[in-house]
């Protein structure tokens, strides 16, 4: 094994996470080991398991919305890494749910990442500008490097 021996690579399906996976499909095919492609899902503060003691059919809906919106992703993560080479490494795919930066850096934590790949930017947009981007959050919070991607087209 090389240098990084487990990545873990944080989507949201934007077009910058599509040239972070691309780019850690690369590292994998380079340097092999173990890599943990995450999407989180964001929690939001209706369903956050402090206030479900408070369950109605609003909460209840709303976590069912959640799960399906979970599966949708688990297949949206098969295809994304299906047509790319991974060359000997050990490729696993997670959806989790919370807050995005708290979960990409634990998980890392747990996992004893080397290295987390994700995209200069996200889904966003104009909220980044109001509350920080979850790349600056992770980058700031990590134990490990934070490669963070921009896309090619925009380098010009």
């Amino acid at each position: 094994m090389g240098l990084f021996k487990r990545i873990l690579v944080a989507i949201d399906f934007s077009d910058f996470s599509q040239e972070a996976i691309r780019i850690s499909s690369g590292l994998a095919n380079a340097f092999g080991g173990e890599v943990l492609v995450l999407h989180v899902c964001k929690t939001h503060r209706a369903v956050d398991p402090t206030l479900l003691a408070a369950r109605s059919k609003a909460v209840n809906s709303m976590l069912e919305l959640q799960k399906e919106m979970a599966k949708e992703a688990s297949k949206r993560l098969e295809e994304w890494i299906g047509y790319l080479q991974w060359g000997t490494a050990e490729v696993k795919t997670e959806v989790a749910s919370g807050a995005p930066y708290k979960v990409i850096t634990n998980r890392a934590k747990e996992i004893g990442a080397d290295l987390i790949v994700m995209g200069s930017y996200g889904r966003s947009g104009f909220a980044r500008m109001l509350i920080g981007s979850t790349t600056e959050k992770v980058v700031r919070k990590a134990t490990c490097p934070v490669l963070s991607v921009n896309l090619p087209a925009l380098a010009k």
